[in-house]
């Protein structure tokens, strides 16, 4: 299996690509500053012949272009991609709202995975059963927006999930099972040392979600166990 990882520096998508990995499938690891990626270097020397990383800015498509290119150099398809980068830049009221740091975070959350699938279409067709998972939140749920929390970072998870119910009905999409997820509120940098998963338990759970989607999952909302979310 190939499977393509955005964010795979660190937290969940470092863990995904080393579960990916120890399954013995072919991971390309996308990192925005691969210089200070330490972890995941070493984790490409340990499983030298799975794991290419691929420096990427999810938002810039010259880097995207760049990105295709060297995936293509390795394979002609792809059969899973993650899309995991992702941004908080804190919560912040009516009176505080940033106008310019809002549209960084919805370019980063919700526009770029968008721009990820669109660049790596071609492959994805071409892969067997291919799959897309778009890491969500529980965040993004607006049935589940029960008081005050903040706008950006919720709004842009809103956006991702209807962006992907856009992409999974798609017909330039067709054949492509495309899902968003909640991953479960997960010790890394932006879940915190209190936060209930470890990063280990919520990446098994996605890929265990992952190997068992099928056509009729198209579209929905899932989280990290498998069980469908609220929108």
């Amino acid at each position: 299996m190939n499977v393509l990882i955005t964010g795979a520096n660190r937290g969940i998508g470092l863990e995904l690509a080393r579960l990916c990995a120890s399954l013995g499938y072919r991971v390309f690891a996308g990192s925005r500053s691969v210089d200070r990626a330490n972890e995941l270097k070493a984790l490409s020397e340990q499983y030298l012949n799975l794991i290419k990383i691929i420096p990427m800015e999810v938002s810039d498509e010259t880097s995207l272009d760049t990105c295709l290119e060297m995936v293509l150099r390795e394979t002609e398809s792809l059969d899973l991609l993650i899309n995991n980068a992702g941004i908080n830049d804190g919560e912040e009221t009516v009176r505080t709202f940033d106008a310019q740091k809002a549209v960084h975070v919805m370019m980063t959350n919700a526009i770029s995975p968008i721009m990820v699938v669109q660049k790596f279409l071609g492959l994805l067709k071409a892969g067997t059963n291919p799959k897309v998972i778009m890491i969500s939140s529980e965040s993004g749920s607006i049935s589940g927006m029960e008081k005050f929390r903040g706008y950006t970072y919720f709004g842009s998870k809103a956006a991702l999930n209807m962006f992907t119910r856009c992409l999974a009905w798609d017909p330039e999409a067709a054949g492509i099972i495309s899902v968003t997820l909640h991953p479960g509120w997960v010790r890394t940098d932006m879940g915190g040392p209190t936060a209930h998963l470890s990063v280990t338990e919520s990446a098994t759970g996605i890929l265990n979600l992952a190997t068992r989607l099928a056509q009729a999952d198209n579209g929905k909302f899932f989280t990290w166990e498998g069980k469908e979310f609220p929108w």
